[in-house]
């Protein structure tokens, strides 16, 4: 008989106990290792609030992510859902069609996504501390995504006000939904970061009047909300047809839609949901809401060991710049349109790809009209201006750096 069974019941379960303390004492001093590093790293610069940009998204990528970087997605996503309760901002969705029909929710909804998830993940400076003075970008990501989509913001009749209140949802609503729903809030350093850093955001997309503090700024943003959300038949319109594209895996049977319908809207606040005439979520909602969020973070925080690697909507590192070539890129997450999906590689990979088909991941396999190769961030928005614009964007990219782009990320170009 194995001495493993001669041992007395009582003997297994006190091994198994120690191990038990053994694990979550393990899991509680991993879990702030980040956090603690972080904090002692830029402690003396947020008591003299002399922290830099470059700094600020170094924090900011503390939440954003390793430590809830799910629930940082989910925030910035309601963030840019809730503008849509702003009527000039729905109208000018709904006119330009980019909100305003099905076929174009998917892809407008992958490329926004992927422009904000690069100036996050990103350095923002473009290159390393320690690089020289005029040397070529490091890592350009994030200044080409910003001038990308500062290219695409020219081409429409945008006022500073909607796009400072934009700017302010970012940056403030993960702090809030941190606090909401987080393992843990953020913290004031945090805090005092994600302003830094979203301001930066701001200078570098020609937002004027941004408030010199954070206390002004939300301050600003509630006046803003209780003068201008109002409801409006556009709002609603977007609305729908974007969730829609954030129910799109959803089936109709048995209910589950309007079920989930109900979460959406219980998680936006009341004046944004009466803005896009919505309906009033059953009281349930809010109880399930906070109840799954609470057992999420209760796990996270006592019971799973933290992130080791990034996660994002986009490809942390670096691409490997195999040739002189701007490089293709994917996407980590996709729509009900596979945007930018690679197609599966072999018997197994076409089987794959119909089988997430079928399952309702996806509306369609990766085609090329999917841009299955991938995408160039200076390609990036709608269909009518993929080829366009090229060399002004990384001309501004190359300004908003302060340093030239690499001539790698510059091939395959058109003016």
């Amino acid at each position: 008989m194995p001495v493993s069974d001669q041992l007395p019941l009582v003997s297994k379960a006190s091994v198994a106990c120690a191990l038990g303390v053994v694990y979550l004492c393990l899991v509680r001093s991993l879990r702030w290792s980040r956090y603690n590093a972080i904090h002692k790293k830029y402690s003396a610069k947020f008591q003299a609030r002399t922290l830099t940009p470059e700094e600020a998204q170094e924090v900011v990528q503390l939440s954003g992510l390793y430590d809830m970087p799910k629930l940082s997605e989910y925030a910035l996503s309601l963030a840019l859902f809730s503008t849509y309760a702003i009527p000039t901002i729905s109208k000018l969705l709904y006119d330009t069609k980019q909100l305003g029909a099905q076929e174009h929710v998917a892809r407008r909804y992958s490329d926004t996504d992927i422009l904000i998830s690069t100036w996050i993940a990103c350095p923002i400076a473009g290159r390393l501390v320690n690089a020289a003075p005029g040397s070529p970008a490091d890592d350009p990501r994030a200044s080409i995504a910003l001038a990308r989509t500062n290219w695409l913001h020219s081409k429409y009749k945008i006022s500073n006000e909607d796009y400072l209140y934009t700017l302010g949802l970012f940056a403030f609503e993960p702090t809030r939904w941190a606090a909401l729903h987080g393992w843990r809030p953020l913290s004031p350093l945090e805090r005092y970061a994600a302003f830094i850093y979203w301001a930066e955001i701001g200078r570098k997309m020609n937002i004027k009047n941004i408030p010199s503090t954070a206390e002004e700024f939300a301050a600003w943003l509630l006046a803003y909300e209780k003068e201008y959300m109002v409801p409006a038949q556009t709002s609603h319109d977007v609305a729908n047809l974007t969730m829609g594209e954030l129910l799109f895996m959803v089936p109709d049977r048995f209910g589950l839609r309007s079920f989930l319908e109900g979460i959406v809207t219980s998680l936006l606040k009341d004046r944004v949901r009466i803005a896009m005439m919505q309906p009033e979520p059953p009281k349930y909602a809010s109880y399930l809401v906070h109840g799954l969020f609470g057992l999420v973070a209760f796990t996270e925080r006592y019971l799973l060991l933290p992130r080791w690697k990034p996660s994002a909507s986009v490809q942390v590192d670096l691409p490997k710049m195999e040739s002189q070539t701007a490089p293709r890129l994917y996407p980590t997450k996709w729509t009900s349109k596979p945007w930018y999906k690679p197609r599966g590689g072999g018997l197994l990979g076409s089987l794959s790809d119909r089988l997430l088909v079928l399952i309702g991941m996806h509306d369609d396999v990766p085609r090329p009209e999917y841009k299955c190769e991938g995408y160039r961030i200076h390609e990036l928005g709608p269909l009518r201006f993929e080829q366009d614009g090229h060399d002004q964007v990384l001309n501004m990219a190359a300004a908003l750096q302060g340093c030239p782009v690499p001539d790698a990320w510059k091939a395959g170009k058109t003016a």
